[in-house]
């Protein structure tokens, strides 16, 4: 093992790997020195590793202690220590722990994060419940991105009402709860609505802001003549003109918010501590710069409002993405806690054999750990006191990520672990307590054990996907403890799948050759053959008679969370997101081809009721 191999290795890099192909991997040089330099190291060239692998590291001192209990190293002889904390809700304790051979014992710490001082040198202490809130369950319930849905009262696009009407409509027919994408800001003005590719992680979206439930409509005769004049929108959306006309309602109504309202949006505004920086960041960053702050901060309060409400409901069911967008706030205020120079990604997969490369900068492994995870803490409990159900997308990075140089390929990249991945899960399990919130783990493509051991242990939902697990014998059943889809944003919806659209995706996109796409649809004509003789169904079934079919199988199965696409519903044949593609596919962008109404209809209403009958909420 060379110098810089021990070097990167004790930073906590994986150099080499085998990805999804099966195939030995390992990264050049120039990536591994310049992952390195982005953690921190003062190296220049390989021949300056040897003398940096036992430079010493300033690294915070943080201890996991579980149900308020637990262990950790001191630097004390035996005998005892005090311990003194103040909790992140302002608890303050100071307790006695024994110490025995370098290790202090301590029981009956509050649960929370706690800025401590163990014999007077600073700690952070996480104390937590081993096992996140929630139950296991059988419940179900639907999916739709929010700017995908519509009605007869949204007809462009959803925002917060939409999303309320279809939560109930849900919640009607005996669902559980009704799930979407991340709902935070994006640039759609700019042409960027990728709500993986956020403004910020602290804040709302406000193009999803309901100008139907402000006070001020009814005294904004320009808001109310916008509103009634929604120009019209295609199967795709149009999000250059749709954040035009929506922000044009929201300047119209924060003209309008006067006396009392304006007074009680100012005491709102005082208690956000990053309020004014964010609404600088995105109004400089608009396509229109002139526009008024005072609409981003009164969208930001009315969005905060209707969340709450929803989110009063029960049965929210968020998306916490991975990463935020390099232009945006947070990647800004927060620059200490992102590496720089590095882009999130994901080694190659049979798909994308060239790898991925987001675009978007990872978090620092210890810069935030360093503040007791205060801005973790922030996006987490953002999203937490609203929701009843937060699904964390790619929750391997819990444990490790994949970080790709700027300007290197995404072959040549390297795995960055964490620095205790303990840490990561006491911080969810914590929070989803303190907001009794149901956690969901994103864990599928290559996920090391580790990381669903871990989330066996704190009751964070694995996800299954039927996809992924049927074979020509059927479907190996979802396992407890799970949320079971047919499928996701990222994959193609039921009617495209079936009849493998898909592999025209690729094939468009140059992954395919003819011959090869021939195959792959001659495999997937087999698989759903298959599938209906398993089902005993005639081959002249339909798509959506199959999927209805297998839907309620799996509802009689284990998993403790069923979620059914609504635009399967609507045999949609177009994918939301054909993953690794930017601007070469229309992401993002397509409406759902029927409205929230046709929920309505008689094949829709028979299959939820069979749902509802095998998984009683």
């Amino acid at each position: 093992m060379t110098a810089l191999d021990r070097l990167a290795h004790a930073r906590g890099l994986e150099i080499e790997y085998y990805d999804a192909l099966g195939r030995h991997r390992r990264a050049s040089d120039e990536s591994i020195l310049a992952v390195l330099r982005a953690l921190g190291e003062p190296i220049e060239k390989v021949e300056d590793a040897e003398a940096l692998i036992d430079r010493p590291r300033e690294q915070a001192s943080v201890f996991v202690l579980w149900d308020g209990q637990g262990e950790f190293e001191v630097a004390h002889a035996d005998g005892g220590v005090t311990v003194e904390g103040v909790s992140d809700l302002g608890e303050r304790w100071t307790k006695r722990a024994e110490v025995s051979k370098g290790r202090a014992r301590i029981e009956g710490v509050p649960f929370g994060v706690h800025d401590a001082l163990v014999s007077g040198a600073h700690a952070w202490i996480l104390s937590a419940p081993t096992v996140s809130y929630g139950a296991p369950g059988r419940r179900w319930g639907l999916f739709c991105p929010l700017y995908a849905l519509n009605d007869a009262t949204t007809p462009d696009a959803g925002d917060f009402g939409t999303l309320g009407r279809a939560l109930d409509a849900t919640q009607r027919r005996g669902g559980d709860c009704f799930a979407t994408l991340p709902l935070l800001p994006v640039f759609a003005e700019r042409g960027e609505p990728s709500p993986y590719a956020p403004v910020s992680r602290l804040f709302w979206n406000e193009l999803y802001v309901d100008p139907r439930q402000a006070p001020e409509l009814e005294a904004s005769p320009e808001a109310q003549r916008l509103l009634a004049e929604v120009p019209p929108q295609g199967d795709y959306l149009d999000w250059r003109a749709l954040a035009a006309h929506r922000f044009a309602i929201l300047d119209a109504l924060a003209e309008a918010c006067t006396g009392e309202r304006l007074a009680r949006l100012e005491a709102w505004a005082q208690g956000r501590a990053h309020l004014s920086g964010y609404v600088d960041k995105r109004v400089a960053r608009m396509d229109n710069p002139e526009r008024s702050a005072k609409t981003v901060r009164y969208a930001q309060w009315l969005a905060d409002q209707q969340l709450a409400e929803l989110g009063a409901k029960g049965g929210l069911y968020v998306d916490l993405p991975l990463g935020v967008h390099h232009d945006g706030y947070d990647a800004a205020r927060f620059a200490d806690r992102f590496a720089q120079g590095i882009s999130t990604g994901a080694p190659p997969d049979p798909l994308f054999e060239g790898g991925q490369s987001w675009g978007f900068p990872p978090l620092h492994p210890e810069k935030d750990r360093a503040t007791g995870w205060s801005y973790l803490r922030q996006c987490l409990e953002h999203h937490m006191q609203n929701a009843s159900v937060l699904r964390i997308d790619h929750a391997a990075w819990l444990h490790r990520l994949y970080w790709v140089p700027n300007g290197a390929p995404a072959t040549d990249g390297v795995y960055v672990h964490h620095t205790n991945p303990d840490e990561l899960h006491a911080l969810l399990s914590l929070l989803s307590h303190r907001h009794q919130c149901r956690l969901v783990g994103e864990d599928l493509g290559t996920v090391p054990d580790a990381v669903r051991a871990s989330m066996a242990r704190h009751r964070e939902a694995r996800t299954w996907v039927f996809y992924f697990f049927s074979h020509d014998w059927g479907w190996e059943a979802p396992p407890e403890g799970s949320v079971a889809t047919l499928n996701t944003h990222d994959l193609p919806t039921w009617a495209g799948w079936w009849g493998a659209k898909d592999v025209d995706d690729w094939v468009d996109l140059g992954l395919y050759d003819e011959e090869r796409a021939e195959v792959a649809k001659a495999e997937r004509a087999k698989l759903t053959s298959d599938l209906k003789r398993c089902l005993s169904m005639d081959e002249a079934s339909t798509p959506r008679e199959v999927h209805d079919r297998i839907a309620t199988a799996v509802a009689e199965g284990p998993g403790d969370l069923l979620l059914l696409t609504l635009e399967d519903l609507f045999s949609e044949e177009r994918p939301q997101n054909v993953p690794g593609t930017f601007d070469e596919k229309p992401n993002w962008m397509r409406r759902a081809v029927e409205g929230l109404e046709s929920l309505g209809k008689t094949e829709n209403e028979l299959l939820l009721a069979e749902i509802a009958k095998r998984r009683p909420v």
